[in-house]
């Protein structure tokens, strides 16, 4: 998954690093659990496998996050309801992290003041 919104100055070890922290106060993924230098798919199972868990044991608390993280309500809902119910999971984690690496983008830009 690439979205093109690393720059010269950002690399994407930082990039994922940002990301990392996000998912760990959001779904309580935790980067101890992660290498030190994830990469975005490592990132990306770890996450996949953390949506099983919060969709088998506390789905509320799940959608809470979502929520939450303003992640756009009809995709998931269109998600959701897959006719194919394995790729739930993977969907929704790509579904995630495409929203916070925009939010990290939004927030880097205004840190830079280029709003």
């Amino acid at each position: 998954m690439n979205l093109g919104i690393t720059n010269n100055k950002m690399s994407d070890q930082n990039l994922y690093s940002i990301l990392l922290e996000k998912l760990s106060k959001d779904f309580s993924l935790e980067g101890s659990s992660l290498p030190i230098h994830a990469n975005l798919s490592i990132i990306r199972e770890h996450l996949i496998k953390r949506i099983k868990e919060f969709m088998s044991y506390d789905f509320d608390r799940f959608l809470n996050s979502l929520y939450r993280i303003d992640v756009n309500e009809d995709k998931v809902h269109k998600i959701l309801y897959e006719k194919d119910k394995t790729v739930i999971p993977e969907k929704l984690a790509d579904l995630i992290i495409e929203r916070q690496l925009l939010r990290i983008k939004t927030q880097l830009m205004y840190k830079k003041g280029e709003f």
